[in-house]
């Protein structure tokens, strides 16, 4: 048995793979714990999952305004990337002494790119630890570059060299590197080990290993990817505290006719909709269509839909409850939301509010899975053609098929566990 600490923060979508693989691991007999934000206490805690808390600048946004206000802020193409750096550095210091307290009798820890305390409290303590990313943008590579939405210029010089594309990205480095003086900062007082890399980029990797936590095909191995990096397709997560009431509610609508088109914005995105749910449902009216709104927790954003036979509006439910059932999804490109469309089989329309969505986007696109419309453009006039090919033209759903197929395989839960307890097992033999 291994001791087994995750360190945690971002939106639940983020969390909600790492949850997959704990629950695995606990069934395998190990004993592990989730750190993280004490907002999401509950949602661990309920899947029988031993909590402890890592204070961080998360934990005050406690009411849905207060975190419609942030999401709103961060998902600003501009200030979104400092603004979530800046609130995990806010207390930082009390992040690492967290972390070290909870990693005091780890065998191993996984960590996540927010995690940035992590690192350093693993150096210092010599557990060894495993870093992850959920979608390929946060690798960086400068062979299959990220599509960069801030700055336009950079997504054509890879085209001409790589080198290129190297150095333009470590002007951005460079730029950011402030954003990180708390972090060095603690590290000198408390005569720290230093870190390695960019905190913010490559020094958040681990020399043991990092697990690429998306679909497989959704990108290939780069040869400028971090050292022993394995993709282990996506982790996807299934609750065992669903809503059964909103459940019922979609199995019901589904019986009743044709496969309806699906709204719905993961867990983030969900808060700051404005006028998409209004201007999708529009769209499924003006295409004969059926549809599920899935909205969240702000009702305002669908006061003006007189929901009907034809378009159900819930709040929330369970992605692998709905998407089957689908014709279309349209969504925001988170990489969960994502990977379950991908795994439904069904074409999609990814329109991205910030972060790696909109190269997730991109790269459904690519792969001919779907299409990608920017939210700034999301109107009637825009979508409503995307989503009469997407409808109508055979290919995407026959593509959609074909590559669930071949995820269908794909055991993206059980190739992490067998990396994590590698990594577990070697330090378990190492103690002896």
């Amino acid at each position: 048995m291994a001791r087994i600490l995750f360190t945690c923060f971002g939106s639940l979508g983020d969390l909600f793979p790492y949850l997959a693989i704990a629950k695995v691991l606990q069934a395998r007999g190990h004993q592990v714990t989730v750190g993280s934000t004490a907002l999401y206490q509950q949602q661990i805690e309920a899947e029988s999952i031993r909590f402890t808390h890592l204070r961080c600048g998360l934990d005050r946004y406690t009411s849905p305004e207060s975190v419609r206000c942030f999401l709103a802020l961060l998902f600003d193409p501009v200030r979104g990337g400092k603004a979530i750096t800046a609130e995990m550095m806010t207390q930082i210091r009390d992040t690492f002494q967290d972390t070290r307290v909870a990693l005091a009798d780890a065998d191993v820890v996984i960590s996540n790119p927010l995690a940035y305390a992590t690192p350093i409290a693993c150096r210092e303590r010599g557990v060894p630890w495993l870093s992850t990313v959920l979608a390929p943008m946060f690798l960086l590579s400068t062979y299959d570059p990220p599509l960069m939405t801030l700055a336009p210029w950079m997504n054509s010089l890879h085209r001409f060299s790589p080198a290129l594309y190297r150095s333009a990205f470590a002007l951005i480095k460079h730029a950011t590197l402030g954003w990180a003086k708390p972090l060095y900062k603690l590290c000198q007082e408390l005569q720290l080990p230093t870190p390695v890399g960019h905190p913010l980029f490559e020094g958040q990797y681990s020399p043991y290993g990092t697990l690429a936590m998306f679909p497989s095909g959704f990108a290939e191995a780069q040869p400028d990817w971090p050292s022993h990096t394995r993709v282990t397709g996506f982790p996807y997560f299934s609750t065992s505290a669903g809503d059964t009431s909103a459940e019922r509610q979609v199995e019901t609508f589904l019986a009743a006719g044709a496969p309806p088109l699906v709204f719905a914005l993961g867990s983030s995105a969900v808060n700051i909709a404005g006028d998409f749910y209004a201007v999708s449902a529009s769209i499924a009216r003006q295409l004969g269509q059926r549809a599920v709104l899935v909205y969240g927790q702000h009702a305002d954003q669908i006061k003006d839909i007189c929901p009907g036979d034809d378009i159900l509006a819930i709040p929330y439910v369970a992605y692998d409850k709905l998407f089957a059932g689908a014709s279309v999804i349209v969504h925001q490109g988170g990489i969960g939301t994502l990977a379950q469309g991908m795994r439904a089989r069904r074409p999609m329309l990814v329109v991205p509010f910030g972060f790696d969505q909109p190269d997730n986007g991109l790269r459904i696109q690519r792969l001919g899975l779907g299409l990608t419309l920017s939210r700034e453009k999301y109107r009637i006039d825009t979508a409503l053609p995307l989503l009469r090919d997407l409808l109508f033209q055979s290919r995407y759903r026959q593509q959609a098929e074909t590559v669930g197929k071949l995820m269908a395989d794909e055991d993206g839960i059980g190739h992490a566990v067998e990396c994590i307890e590698a990594t577990a097992g070697k330090a378990l033999v190492f103690a002896r």
